[in-house]
């Protein structure tokens, strides 16, 4: 029997035997479609039915089972009759992409009427084919790939294929004119509005074959035209002219051409073509430009201009299965599990008009792959809402749709720029068909003010909710001699907080996060550097330092377009994030759930391994600072004032008390309120201080559930945390809650509130190690998290953090010296000016321009490297990591180590010793 004939016999006991219930007839459906196909059976032909897909889920694993799949060859998703398959389509990619190493070339989803068969590495959103069953004995081309010799597929949809044709067709017509001398922008110009009009007649928002019929009249009948003194040009401009015309053409050859607008026929200056490049344009119809893929057409474009041949399809451009991988999770998921979570209409029509208002910026846009498919992808959202109201009965007529005027993006070339405008007007025609939205794709949005010619880099962004893009691609070694040195001074005197070993794309990275406001998601591509070394230093260590929150990220991964190029890929919130974090190893195929993606993108660098060490935690030198336990026992300084003025004796139990917000807050973090502490003392001691002690009698008196016991002392006093401070001459603090790392010292005079952790350490050394930004990248990892902020926990934080073990007395020195002087900076800043405040002081370090504090730091970093012996050019983690281990063994095998503190070997510990810190207010 021939295929043919075979298919003919599956479909006819298609129609005698298979009802289209999902759970009773899938596995016999597949099983005579491979004996139709040339097997014994589905199992004959190498696959499973039921194979099992893990995938890890909300911290936990889960098990799926897709209905049948062929490792690497195919995946085959069955769903009842009359299903529409659009609405499972994210249930099958789910599946294709939790198959990792086995993920299959082709997904079919089937509904046992219509197969979609999807090539989900090339055209992902979009079916290859989609076959009526009863059509497989003509069609069965389609499936030539599940032969057992397989063979190249015939598809009637594949819109990557008739891109690169038509692009390459369109591409002659333009080399050509501007090699005949023609002005290169009124050519591109020209030929973007031939590529409309091809489009637009293909689709029928131009009257049937309108365009080509000019071009056909321009070759066939010429002589008739110069008669009417006509010409191609004149036709052409009428033509143009009428589609950027509010009013209809009442009569004559072009009435019924529609108002198009789009800001592309603002200028009309249409090409005189000679006879070649007619014949090459009448080429180009040939040609279904509805089936044309726009979020690739503009990269194929522009790449064949410079090529004499068409080369093969899919070198030269960004497949959307990649761009999906940002797209995804920084608009696609998020929203749809908020649509999902809607319980009604209200809440749904709500998020309707949000989605409506929803921005999205590509900063380095190119011909504007990512943003269509974006915009698709938002489309397909505004699909998915309208689909759950419908199911809910309720209707529901929208005042706006999504649409084009929502998408920016800035790109220095101009042929990209206008490329991209016209990439997101056929997208438009192309989406309100593809999810049934009764809008109407006409006039097209003017997008001039949305796609601009700019460099990023030095020009202000518009406001944005999501932030998306594959910004340009140079090394740190080759940025002067591509961009040139006056270029690259501008750019290191714009970001001079950015090394300038860092690599040209982690601009890009730093300042959409300076831009980005709270709740804003971003997802860029970057070199393999973005996560190592100076790199990650200047943009994602600040990302992460400064309320980032790197939500799912690729370590690694070739990426398409030039397989010779690995890229990694970082998805990041300011603020809350919208999932629990997820990286992608193993060249992108293996994804990996973590408590917290660091800025190394690298499961190596997971310091969860690390151990409490002995040297840290005995004897006890961090506190949390103390917990009153009931508010009566804070005074406010004019109370505080009060008590001190008549009877001098009540400050031995009434002191200053700082908090965290003080701390970073207030001008040279002076304590705002007061404290009764009796310390240790007994009932009638206490009596002895009159107004204290009346204080809280009377309120406890007044509570009694609150009196029972000893009520007139604190629930947490730190008893021994008070009595090392007070033989300290000072002590270092930082907030236990905090955006930022800033420790300072505080005078034994003032009491620390539980909001501080306390280090019982008074010396520019021990200040400088937690101050620096070894301390700080060990700090966000260990940390817990408060809200949006890392709370410092000292039994994960600072129990764990090794000191460096063979520092010299000269680097110990250098670290002594580097902190005091920082210390000693800061203090002055504050007392020259009463407004300023350490919280505002560190907040200029996200701020672009030359800034002494931040010069300090590095000073002082360097010296705490340089002590450690560790290698800049590694990861930092990883040594701490190695570091904590190496000295927990040593401990455990009896040896000695450095302990936190100065070394017990130093010669003149007493130079490392200043005096700057906090001190008590003046009341009296």
């Amino acid at each position: 029997m021939t295929l043919q004939q075979q298919f003919e016999a599956f479909v006819a006991y298609w129609r005698q035997h298979i009802r289209g219930q999902e759970r009773g007839d899938a596995t016999s459906f597949i099983e005579y479609l491979f004996k139709a196909l040339g097997y014994e059976g589905a199992l004959q032909a190498g696959g499973h039915f039921e194979e099992r897909v893990a995938r890890r889920q909300d911290g936990r694993s889960a098990t799926k089972f897709a209905d049948y799949v062929i490792p690497r060859r195919v995946l085959i998703e069955m769903k009842s009759r009359g299903e529409d398959l659009r609405r499972h389509y994210d249930q099958a990619l789910n599946y294709w992409i939790d198959l990792a190493e086995n993920r299959p070339q082709y997904v079919i989803l089937c509904n046992f009427d219509e197969l979609w068969i999807y090539d989900l590495n090339l055209q992902p959103r979009d079916p290859m084919d989609k076959i009526r069953v009863e059509d497989l004995p003509q069609r069965h081309t389609a499936l030539a790939f599940l032969l057992p010799i397989p063979q190249k597929p015939e598809f009637s949809n594949n819109r990557i294929a008739v891109t690169d044709e038509a692009a390459f067709s369109l591409s002659r017509v333009l080399r050509s004119i501007i090699k005949r001398g023609i002005d290169q922008k009124q050519a591109q110009r020209f030929v973007l509005q031939c590529l409309v009009a091809l489009f637009a007649e293909n689709i029928g928002l131009l009257p049937n074959r309108t365009f080509t019929r000019i071009i056909r009249d321009s070759l066939d009948h010429q002589d008739r035209l110069e008669a009417l003194d006509l010409h191609f040009y004149d036709l052409v401009w009428i033509l143009f002219t009428t589609m950027n015309a509010r009013r209809r053409t009442p009569v004559g050859r072009f009435y019924e051409v529609p108002y198009f607008d789009g800001g592309l026929f603002a200028e009309i200056d249409p090409v005189e073509l000679t006879t070649t490049e007619l014949e090459l344009l009448l080429a180009a119809t040939q040609h279904n430009w509805s089936l044309i893929h726009p979020g690739i057409f503009g990269a194929v474009f522009e790449e064949s201009l410079e090529k004499a041949e068409r080369h093969q399809t899919g070198s030269h451009f960004t497949h959307e299965v990649d761009i999906l991988r940002i797209v995804r999770p920084v608009i696609t998921r998020p929203w749809h599990e908020r649509i999902e979570a809607a319980s009604d209409a209200a809440a749904l029509r709500a998020l309707h008009d949000e989605l409506c208002a929803y921005r999205v910026f590509d900063p380095a846009c190119g011909s504007g792959n990512f943003l269509y498919v974006a915009y698709r992808e938002m489309k397909r959202l505004e699909r998915e809402i309208f689909d759950r109201l419908e199911d809910l009965t309720e209707p529901y007529t929208p005042p706006r749709y999504v649409n084009t005027a929502q998408f920016y993006g800035y790109d220095i070339q101009p042929f990209a720029v206008e490329l991209a405008k016209v990439t997101l007007m056929i997208a438009k025609k192309l989406s309100i068909d593809e999810v049934e939205t009764p809008e109407s794709a006409l006039p097209l949005d003017n997008l001039n003010d949305n796609i601009l010619e700019k460099d990023a880099l030095f020009s202000e962004w518009p406001d944005f909710e999501a932030c998306i893009g594959n910004p340009p691609y140079l090394g740190s070694r080759v940025i002067r001699t591509q961009l040139g040195n006056e270029y690259v001074n501008k750019l290191r005197t714009a970001y001079p907080q950015i090394p300038g070993n860092a690599d040209y794309c982690v601009y890009w990275f730093r300042k959409a996060h300076e831009v980005m406001q709270t709740g804003a998601r971003a997802g860029l591509v970057g070199t393999n550097t973005i996560r190592q070394n100076f790199s990650r230093i200047g943009g994602l260590d600040f990302v992460i330092a400064n309320d980032g929150y790197i939500y799912e990220a690729v370590s690694s991964m070739p990426w398409s377009g030039d397989a010779a190029v690995n890229v990694s890929i970082a998805i990041w919130s300011k603020g809350t994030p919208p999932q629990k974090p997820r990286l992608w190893v193993d060249n992108g195929e293996t994804a990996v759930e973590l408590p917290f993606i660091n800025s190394s993108l690298s499961l190596k660098t997971d310091v969860s391994s690390a151990v409490a060490l002995e040297c840290n935690v005995e004897p006890k030198r961090v506190y949390q600072g103390q917990i009153p336990g009931n508010a009566v026992f804070i005074l406010q300084p004019n109370e505080a004032r009060a008590m001190l003025k008549h009877y001098r004796s009540n400050s031995e139990v009434v002191y200053p008390f700082l908090i965290g917000r003080d701390l970073v807050s207030r001008p040279q973090g002076k304590p705002s309120r007061f404290v009764i502490d009796f310390g240790e003392r007994d009932i009638l001691d206490a009596a002895s201080y009159q107004q204290p002690y009346e204080r809280l009698k009377t309120a406890f008196s007044n509570s009694p559930a609150s009196s029972t016991g000893r009520w007139w002392l604190h629930h947490r006093r730190r008893t021994e945390m008070i009595g090392l401070l007070s033989g300290l001459g000072r002590y270092i603090v930082c907030s236990e809650v905090t955006k930022r790392p800033i420790f300072d010292f505080v005078s034994p005079k003032i009491r620390p509130d539980h909001t501080l952790i306390v280090f019982g350490y008074e010396d520019d050394y021990d200040f400088g190690v937690l101050q620096s930004n070894l301390h700080w990248l060990w700090f966000q990892e260990k940390a817990s998290t408060l809200r949006n902020d890392f709370r410092y926990t000292p039994h994960s934080v600072f129990d764990t953090f090794p000191w460096p073990q063979y520092a010299t007395p000269t680097q110990i020195k250098a670290i002594g010296d580097a902190a005091r002087t920082l210390h000693e900076f800061r203090r002055d800043r504050m007392s020259k000016s009463v407004r300023m405040t350490l919280r505002e002081m560190y907040r200029s370090l996200e701020l672009p321009g030359q800034n002494p504090l931040k010069d300090l730091h590095a000073t002082l970093d360097r010296a705490v490297m340089a002590a450690y012996g560790f290698d800049p050019e590694q990861d930092v983690l990883e040594q701490l990591l190695a570091l904590n281990l190496a000295v927990a063994a040593r401990i455990a095998a009896g040896e000695a180590v450095t302990a936190p503190g100065i070394p017990t070997d130093y010669p003149n510990p007493a130079e490392l010793v200043s005096e700057g810190c906090i001190q008590p207010p003046e009341l009296i």
